[in-house]
């Protein structure tokens, strides 16, 4: 496959030893980076407990869903969707940062594409509920600046967490988007942290911003700012499968499947049907999702403060290090993937249950009209897979270089796990450096 394909072409090319030689004459200690990541860390702590306590209490062996719970779920005829071309934009206009800055077409770009499109079908579901997000909020800031109401704008906010609240447990595609778009909105504020407080990595940036402007013209660019606009529509396709398909399933496990009654009467096990398998199937792909970006915000949050505390050139093995040498890669990884698996799970699921209807319907139909989402989905666990694992690859090479003589690395490594890798040449560095890898460093 080629590099320009999906987003793929990995545009930089670094010089490790020049890029260590600088990093050695930064400050070992900055207070200031410490001080704010101490105030940062609990406060992104509380945030993963709130969401990770959502979902879990959603998917617990709970009794059945009320009359009004069982009522919110959209049935899939009200629930309009933004359009492809308008998602399609989404994800271009944020990439185009990169014109202005090369590394912001895939930092900031690829934070605000997720989150953005994330949050427009998050929108489409709710409203679709009757449980609109920032109900008002349109109104309170229109006023001008002496009639501002700051007291509506809580309360909008106070609303949407309610409303989201009911929402979640109620609706598995709402859930994924929730999942998506936190993604995209934390990775947006670990990038400005670092940007702001960590040297290095405005250093690194300027570096990268030298080599584009050697490559020529800005929009010389524009080939990898278009695939890489496409990666990130294609990475958020799953989502489109979910609401498209099952917009009806809540992540509420239903007591006929914890009881082992077959729903839909088909063959499964343990009086299990397969359809309730599959079911059970697609809310864990959810689940695993999320886990996966938890696992990789945990590591940026733990990665930040060790270094804040013990300076830039130390090697951090606490923590969530102590068991993923590269946790913000191999969370992704696992995140991208599942949330690609849960679109096909659902296809599938739907498949199943058209077949065992007594109204009946055509797969064909349905394998048809999902192909192009489940194509585009494929593409972008692909995608980002390769980048991130090769990614991996190329960090385990370095710190191999620079730490691989010392106790605490060798002893490390012998208890971590390092994710995914590629299997690289001896003593040589497989990672051409990509603009996508400055996640971690």
């Amino acid at each position: 496959m080629k590099k320009s394909h999906v987003g793929l072409r990995l545009a930089l090319r670094s010089n490790s030893s020049n890029a260590s030689k600088k990093q050695k004459g930064l400050k070992s200690k900055r207070p200031a980076a410490a001080t704010v990541a101490e105030l940062l860390g609990p406060i992104m702590l509380m945030a993963l407990t709130v969401i990770t306590s959502t979902v879990s209490n959603a998917v617990t062996k709970a009794p059945a869903l009320t009359a009004s719970a069982a009522n919110i779920i959209t049935p899939p005829s009200l629930l309009v969707l933004p359009t492809v071309t308008r998602l399609a934009l989404v994800c271009l206009l944020p990439t185009l940062l990169g014109y202005y800055k090369s590394e912001y077409g895939v930092s900031y770009g690829y934070g605000t594409a997720m989150a953005a499109s994330s949050y427009l079908i998050l929108v489409s579901i709710a409203n679709a509920a009757n449980l609109p997000l920032l109900p008002g909020l349109k109104d309170c800031i229109s006023l001008s600046v002496s009639s501002f109401q700051s007291a509506g704008i809580l309360s909008s906010l106070q609303t949407t967490i309610q409303n989201l609240k009911v929402l979640l447990p109620t609706s598995l595609s709402a859930c994924h988007a929730a999942i998506l778009l936190f993604y995209g909105l934390r990775l947006d504020i670990f990038l400005l942290y670092r940007e702001v407080f960590i040297v290095r990595f405005r250093v690194m940036r300027e570096r990268i911003e030298d080599r584009a402007k050697k490559q020529g013209n800005r929009l010389n660019r524009t080939p990898f700012l278009l695939s890489c606009a496409f990666l990130y529509f294609c990475m958020m396709s799953p989502l489109l499968i979910t609401c498209q398909v099952c917009n009806d399933i809540s992540m509420t496990i239903p007591p006929s499947l914890l009881g082992g009654t077959s729903l839909l009467g088909l063959g499964g096990v343990g009086g299990i049907s397969i359809t309730s398998i599959l079911e059970l199937l697609l809310r864990s792909s959810i689940v695993v999702t999320l886990l996966g970006f938890l696992l990789g915000a945990l590591g940026d949050l733990n990665k930040t403060v060790g270094k804040a505390w013990q300076g830039e050139d130390a090697l951090i093995t606490g923590g969530i290090f102590r068991f993923f040498r590269h946790p913000n890669y191999t969370g992704e990884v696992i995140g991208w993937v599942s949330s690609c698996l849960a679109g096909f799970l659902a296809v599938l699921w739907k498949t199943v249950r058209i077949s065992s209807s007594a109204v009946g319907g055509s797969n064909v139909a349905l394998w048809k009209s999902m192909s192009p989402y489940l194509l585009t989905s494929l593409m972008g666990a692909i995608g980002i897979s390769f980048v991130l694992v090769t990614a991996t690859t190329g960090l385990e090479f370095r710190q191999k270089e620079k730490y691989g003589d010392t106790e605490e690395y060798k002893k490390w490594i012998k208890k971590s796990w390092v994710g995914f890798k590629m299997a690289s040449k001896k003593g040589k560095d497989p990672e051409p450096k990509s603009e996508l890898q400055l996640v971690e460093s």
